[in-house]
């Protein structure tokens, strides 16, 4: 295949389905907040996002969002994709195929509140960030947000020559053929390269582990994440001197538990980073400590810092709402040094105070009630964590809600209209938080049955699987006959109609 326009981007399989928060700006500007910066709700926002993939997180931020939405892909499959949604969800979203470049030479760009760029900044080459840089220079408002997630050093140390070895057989000894059989030789090629035992994989242990975790993913996501011509694993400074010359200054992670500090660092580590006084060099420094593959960062061009109690007053006033049934939320939460217990009484009672009337969204204030001898900073702490496990979500202002919420439904029906086909795409879109929220393909028919008033709901869903030639799985077996098989859509509606009450707080139908 030519790559004249694909710029050596593996483009011979789609990407995947994934949905990502940390793309919506409703979430970035929660993350800002974390860490102390004003990044007002913009009333009618312009946001843009740079190499969408197959559209999924942009068509849901586009319809939960309040403001114009502009994206690109190269990929002109995966432009078309998105564009099919945007058309059904009503969202005016501007969805093109340009490359970088091609958007820089654009007359139409608006001034953006938010460029955002996930899983893209490793996979394209060092002209495309330069491209990328100059784009946020002319287009990101003054106070406007950029994000940008990519693999990063020290932690890909190790394994970083694992990936050559995957790209260099691609290009120099794989058989002409599909590109998932092509990606399968790369992989037996390196395993049993390892299994030779060179001195590298001495040098580096646990690369046997490492290679098996990534053989157990699926194909496509492996020729989009390994298999491309261009491969740039930089350091957080690289980052931060690369995004320099458009004005933009590191603000925090768009990962809430990053904010974590004893989920994260030893107390020698934490010691350790409070001497050094510059910022930069102390961000760079935390990556040591814990190790880190894969940074999600947050820029600005321009923010003013809250004061102390005016930070603390826009925090109270945050609301928040539940995302799963408490019965499904583990008192358990991961950081890089592993697995921590959280604290029962205080978890628990932050999760009954979310509960309580039909899961309505409360405010910090209204939570802190509950806990009138907690300090501050233990209460906030919890929240985080629970951001941060997808347990709890931030939500957005009441205009922002009901000028969202037509949208919003109409990109779930059609969302839910194509679960009758596949389980390609697992998210809905919630106006109430501007983010996705998981729904798995059965729930999906489920709210499809809802919306079509369908009197018998196992029934129609049963039909649908048959007519797909479809069983359901239990225990990771396949049921056999339709006795079996409505049984246990029987079990998943009763499932089904546990978390529907905060399906409806969050808006999703």
């Amino acid at each position: 295949m030519s790559d004249v326009w694909n710029e050596g981007y593996f483009t011979d399989v789609g990407y995947t389905y994934g949905y990502y928060r940390e793309v919506s700006p409703a979430f970035q500007r929660f993350c800002l907040l974390i860490k102390g910066f004003d990044i007002p709700e913009p009333r009618r926002g312009t946001h843009c996002e740079l190499g969408f993939g197959q559209g999924v997180s942009f068509n849901i931020h586009a319809a939960s969002n309040p403001g114009h939405f502009v994206g690109t892909d190269f990929n002109p499959s995966h432009a078309a994709h998105a564009s099919a949604l945007s058309s059904k969800s009503g969202s005016d979203a501007l969805i093109l195929d340009d490359s970088f470049e091609q958007m820089l030479q654009r007359k139409d760009m608006p001034q953006f509140d938010s460029i955002s760029l996930h899983g893209i900044w490793t996979w394209v080459s060092r002209e495309n960030h330069k491209a990328i840089t100059e784009f946020a220079r002319r287009f990101l408002k003054p106070g406007g947000v950029l994000y940008n997630s990519y693999n990063c050093f020290p932690g890909w140390s190790p394994a970083y020559p694992l990936r050559q070895l995957f790209a260099m057989y691609n290009e120099l000894a794989a058989t002409p053929g599909n590109a998932a059989k092509r990606v399968d030789s790369a992989l037996n090629f390196t395993k049993e390269l390892l299994e030779a035992n060179p001195i590298y994989s001495v040098a580096a242990p646990g690369l046997e582990n490492r290679l098996k975790d990534i053989m157990e993913r699926a194909r496509h996501y492996i020729a989009h994440e390994y298999f491309n011509r261009e491969w740039n694993c930089m350091y957080f400074t690289d980052v931060v001197d690369a995004l320099a010359p458009a004005k933009l200054e590191y603000a925090a992670s768009a990962s809430p538990m990053e904010f974590v500090d004893a989920m994260n660092l030893k107390l020698e580590g934490m010691e350790f980073l409070k001497k050094i006084e510059q910022p930069i060099l102390r961000e760079q420094a935390r990556d040591y400590f814990v190790n880190q593959r894969f940074r999600k960062d947050l820029f600005v061009r321009g923010s003013a810092s809250l004061k102390p109690y005016e930070h603390i007053y826009k925090l109270m006033d945050t609301s928040f709402v539940l995302m799963q049934p408490v019965s499904e939320i583990s008192l358990k939460a991961k950081g890089s040094l592993g697995e921590a217990e959280l604290a029962n009484d205080l978890y628990t009672g932050v999760l009954e105070a979310l509960t309580s009337k039909i899961y309505r969204p409360k405010t910090l204030r209204e939570i802190s009630n509950e806990f009138s001898t907690l300090p501050f900073s233990n209460l906030l702490q919890a929240m985080i964590v629970l951001v941060g496990k997808g347990s709890v979500m931030p939500c957005q202002s009441e205009e922002a809600l009901k000028t969202c919420k037509k949208t919003s439904l109409a990109l779930n029906l059609e969302l839910c209209d194509r679960s009758r086909f596949g389980s390609t795409i697992g998210a809905l879109s919630s106006p109430l938080t501007g983010c996705g929220v998981a729904v798995d393909r059965i729930s999906q028919l489920f709210i499809l049955a809802k919306h079509k008033n369908q009197p018998e709901t196992t029934r129609f869903v049963w039909e649908i699987l048959k007519a797909n030639n479809e069983v359901m799985l239990k225990n990771g077996n396949k049921l056999d006959g339709d006795e079996a098989n409505l049984a246990e859509i029987t079990d998943r509606l009763n499932a089904f109609k546990e978390k529907l009450p905060i399906y409806k707080a969050l808006y999703l139908l």
